[in-house]
């Protein structure tokens, strides 16, 4: 066989391997799958019913307070995706809504709250998890105002109930702003 002929056979077997393999290396990256982590957040999925109590704060007189919770796993699996809204009443005439994302940041081994409500304040926080029933978040909340430090507390109360229980820093003490009892009324 002479160099010519020689040529042609390895650039045709050289044009087979490419043509055999293109399949495989133009493959699109698998999609990127949810921390199992955020299976954890499962329990708050579905349609609550929650009745509780504003306590008197700078920000208000105490009142009592009904709301509507409804959360779902969206964007992907990767987001628990809730909006609660107060219903309006004479003692309540400035309900409270919001919309929250839970999550989970596999980097930080974190499981993450972040919220907006309808007053402009946005928080962000973060908790280890659940441990002994309860699933603590810990962060900041901003408005018009300075960042200021808030926790809130979830207490499991069986499969299909939870208490709440919302906590801000005044004046360098953790002081109750709301607490509620919820319960689940469809999954």
């Amino acid at each position: 066989m002479n160099i010519k002929t020689r040529m042609n056979v390895c650039f045709l077997w050289a044009g087979l391997i490419v043509l055999i393999a293109l399949p495989v290396i133009a493959q699109p990256p698998a999609a990127p799958a949810p921390a199992p982590e955020v299976g954890q957040l499962s329990f708050f999925a579905g349609e609550w019913s929650c009745k509780g109590k504003v306590e008197t704060t700078p920000f208000g007189p105490a009142h009592a307070t009904q709301a509507t919770v409804h959360v779902s796993k969206e964007l992907g699996g990767f987001w628990y995706v809730g909006r609660y809204a107060e219903k309006k009443t004479a003692e309540n005439p400035h309900p409270m809504s919001f919309e929250f994302l839970e999550g989970y940041a596999p980097a930080a081994k974190t499981f993450t709250l972040d919220g907006f409500d309808a007053f402009g304040g946005r928080s962000h926080q973060t908790s280890p998890g659940w441990q002994d029933g309860k699933l603590v978040y810990l962060g900041d909340s901003t408005g018009d105002g300075p960042a200021t430090p808030v926790r809130d507390t979830f207490t499991k109360k069986g499969d299909t109930a939870l208490v709440h229980m919302g906590e801000m820093q005044l004046d360098g003490k953790w002081t109750l702003i709301d607490q509620e009892s919820c319960t689940r009324v469809k999954k």
